[in-house]
């Protein structure tokens, strides 16, 4: 075998050796195209068999995770439909509780404007018994005497009575209903300290994992079920509230770190809203800060697609480069085009111009297509509250 492989390549050998300079050229640039050529099929079959394994992972991963116990499904179902009648059961206390009060409030109120309307009545009866009597007469020689000096009955006090629309209205009524008034605009406020919240992330997440998405981070979605913990074991009802949250992908801990925005609440009669900016940030349930995630990036088949492009692109210059003949003279390389080899030199310009436009266009492809940080959704993590903040209770009818 080896004096066969020696008398192999002396006969190459000779057999090159007896080529002109240009068909030695010819044959060294066709076999270093072969390699390339060799080379980028093999890299580009081996990046779609890796692409492959990772989708069956993938669908193993998701069967397994389909797997559900039927017993535990009957017992969540059963702890959910208890805890459902419970609430209702508060609900329906609560409903009669408050229509207890309302009862009672308008019974007040109606004892109140009875009690009112006696006793105007009695005033203008006792107005309307006293006699009208006159002043005495002034003897001659005398100045009468004015009012309120002794000897003459003092004025009774008059009350300023403004008429509105035909309707008499006293001044002092109209202060009590201004301050009344002014009462009921107070805003009611409820201040929320440092405090940490169980919720669920109702929206999934595709975070920018690069510099590029800065100036857009990707917003997020919570919604609260669990009352907030205060500091010295104190809670908060903000249970049902939602919290929206934007945050980045990070590609040093594969994680998306969130920041929180704002958090929104609406009580179960419909009548306040609480809508305020919050500052803090989000732990996964692993007790971390960020979500972890999976990295998601596509830059290796456009890194093939792009050597394919520069492939053809050398082939398409090496056959235009053919069909010119270069003379070296004094004043430099001058460069002449063989007229029998005119087609020659417009197809490999051809080649060469549409490869430079494959390359242009998958370079911008790969500027777009970032990695990112994958996040499902319906995940339990913990809300974090950075900052305390006052709570501003504002009153809204949602059922008017």
């Amino acid at each position: 075998m080896e004096k066969k492989k020696n008398v192999l390549m002396e006969k190459g050998k000779a057999w090159f050796d007896k080529l002109e300079p240009q068909q030695k050229r010819k044959v060294v640039i066709a076999i270093v195209a072969i390699l390339i050529i060799v080379i980028s099929v093999f890299g580009y079959y081996f990046s779609r068999s890796g692409k492959k394994v990772d989708s069956q992972k993938q669908e193993v991963a998701k069967q397994e995770e389909i797997k559900i116990d039927a017993g535990v499904l009957q017992k969540t179902q059963y702890a959910e439909s208890q805890k459902q009648i419970r609430e209702l059961q508060e609900q329906i206390k609560q409903m009669q509780e408050e229509k207890r009060r309302a009862e009672e409030e308008a019974k007040r109120k109606a004892e109140e404007e009875k009690a009112k309307k006696e006793k105007e009545e009695k005033e203008k009866a006792l107005k309307a018994q006293m006699p009208a009597t006159p002043p005495p007469p002034v003897p001659a020689g005398q100045t009468p005497v004015p009012a309120g000096q002794p000897g003459y009955p003092p004025a009774p006090p008059q009350e300023k009575v403004e008429v509105i629309g035909g309707i008499g209205m006293v001044s002092q009524q109209i202060q009590q209903k201004q301050q009344e008034q002014d009462k009921k605009e107070v805003k009611k406020k409820y201040y929320l300290p440092t405090s940490f919240m169980e919720a669920t992330l109702l929206s999934g997440l595709d975070a920018p994992a690069v510099s590029k998405g800065d100036h857009n981070p990707m917003p997020a979605l919570f919604r609260i079920k669990a009352p907030a913990v205060l500091p010295n074991q104190v809670k908060a009802n903000l249970k049902g509230c939602f919290v929206i949250a934007e945050g980045l992908g990070n590609l040093a801990d594969e994680r998306a770190h969130l920041r929180l925005v704002s958090i929104s609440c609406i009580d179960k009669k419909g009548n306040a809203v609480i809508d305020q900016k919050i500052k803090g940030f989000v732990v996964d349930n692993d007790g971390k800060i960020g979500l972890r995630g999976r990295v998601v990036s596509k830059m290796g088949s456009h890194i093939v697609r792009s050597l394919i492009a520069g492939f053809f692109g050398g082939l398409g210059q090496v056959a235009g480069t053919q069909a010119y003949t270069y003379n070296i003279t004094g004043s430099g390389t001058v460069s002449t085009i063989d007229t029998g080899k005119l087609a020659q030199a417009a197809v490999g310009a051809g080649i060469q111009q549409a490869a430079q436009n494959i390359q242009k266009f998958y370079l911008e492809l790969a500027q777009q297509t970032i990695p990112i940080v994958e996040i499902q959704a319906t995940r339990t993590v913990t809300l974090v509250v950075s900052e305390g903040v006052e709570l501003e209770i504002r009153e809204y009818h949602f059922k008017d």
